[in-house]
């Protein structure tokens, strides 16, 4: 019976540089022996780790998952997975849109924790406002991914999150 091709994405909380995939395939074929991943930005940039020389990372069929150290910041990713026969062949392929956002995503509960931790934070009118920003960009950023598969316009608004994020000290009245 040939396979369905199917796969998950997801990002381990406390490494936002990272990307974890996981093969959930249904069906068998005994032809299939090996597989791929693409991983590509907004502009056709392909993201690898470190001393990958190829567009794409290998994924060992032993293993169900795949965890890549990639990521400088929140990316909007267009991910192939392709499951190859002995001589190269692409049999099946699978496409996904995602949204990267573990950076953006960990700051904002921080911003949560430091509210609970200062609540005088409430008073501070630009602090709720950069907040609120933030949390507004990261969502249409996954928005225009999850209707329409748009990562570069998700790319703009992960960008615009990423900047308010690294301008804290100024935004949110926040050290380091």
């Amino acid at each position: 019976m040939p396979i369905v091709p199917l796969f998950t994405v997801s990002q381990p909380v406390g490494s936002p540089s990272e990307v974890t995939i996981t093969d959930t395939h249904t069906g068998t074929d005994v032809a299939i022996t090996q597989r791929r991943v693409y991983i590509s930005t907004w502009n056709g940039t392909f993201l690898v780790e470190e001393g990958t020389t190829t567009d794409y990372e290998p994924w060992a069929l032993a293993d169900s998952s795949i965890t890549l150290d990639l990521l400088p910041y929140d990316e909007g990713v267009r991910i192939v997975v392709e499951w190859l026969d002995v001589t190269n062949v692409v049999l099946y392929d699978k496409v996904g849109y995602y949204g990267l956002v573990q950076f953006n995503e960990e700051f904002d509960y921080g911003l949560t924790q430091n509210v609970a931790a200062n609540p005088l934070l409430i008073n501070d009118n630009s602090f709720w406002m950069n907040k609120l920003k933030l949390r507004i960009l990261i969502e249409s950023g996954n928005n225009a991914i999850e209707n329409v598969s748009d990562i570069y316009s998700a790319q703009q608004c992960y960008n615009m999150a990423t900047d308010l994020r690294s301008s804290k000290q100024y935004l949110f009245n926040i050290n380091s």
